[in-house]
C-alpha cells in the first residue's frame, strides 16, 4: 500500500466499494465500474408479430437484467446532472443553479449596462441601500 489512494485498478474497486453512504457520480468516460456498484435489475421485454400494417396475435416475452444505473445515461450527464448510487438504487439528479442573492449586492457598486451615447463603461452605479428599496415598503425584518 504505500502510494496514493486509488493509485491501482484494486485499489479503486476497494474504495468504491466499501461507499457504503453511496456514491455520486458525474460524467464520466469510464462509468461500467461505478455502475457495477448499483448491480443490475430484471425486466420483462416483450415483441409482437406485425402482419402487414396490424398487430399479430403471437409474440414473446423474456425476463432481461438490464443496468441499474445505466453506464450510457451516466456517460452523457450534462453539467449540474449526477447520479447517486447507493444500496443497489440508482437516482438521476439536476441541480438547479442558485439565483444570487439581492442582499449580498447592498450597498456595493456594480458597472452599469453600457448603452447608446459618449458615457464611458466603466461608470459605476451603486445598489440600493435599504430593504425598502429591494422590496417595496414593510419588507424590512
Amino acid at each position: 500500500m504505500g502510494g496514493r489512494p486509488g493509485a491501482d485498478e484494486d485499489e479503486r474497486y476497494r474504495i468504491a466499494g466499501t461507499a457504503d453512504g453511496g456514491v455520486f457520480v458525474m460524467h464520466t468516460p469510464y462509468p461500467e465500474p461505478l455502475s457495477m456498484l448499483a448491480g443490475t435489475r430484471r425486466v420483462l421485454e416483450t415483441a409482437h408479430k406485425l402482419i402487414g400494417n396490424a398487430w399479430g396475435d403471437e409474440g414473446t416475452t423474456r425476463l432481461q437484467h438490464t443496468w441499474t444505473a445505466d453506464p450510457d445515461l451516466i456517460r452523457r450527464l450534462r453539467t449540474g446532472q449526477a447520479c447517486y448510487i447507493t444500496h443497489g438504487t440508482a437516482t438521476f439528479v439536476q441541480v438547479a443553479r442558485p439565483r444570487p442573492s439581492p442582499l449580498t449586492l447592498m450597498g456595493a457598486p456594480v458597472p452599469a449596462t453600457p448603452g447608446p451615447g459618449p458615457s464611458s463603461s466603466r461608470q459605476t452605479q451603486s445598489q440600493p441601500a435599504s430593504f425598502d428599496d429591494l422590496f417595496g415598503p414593510g419588507a424590512a425584518p
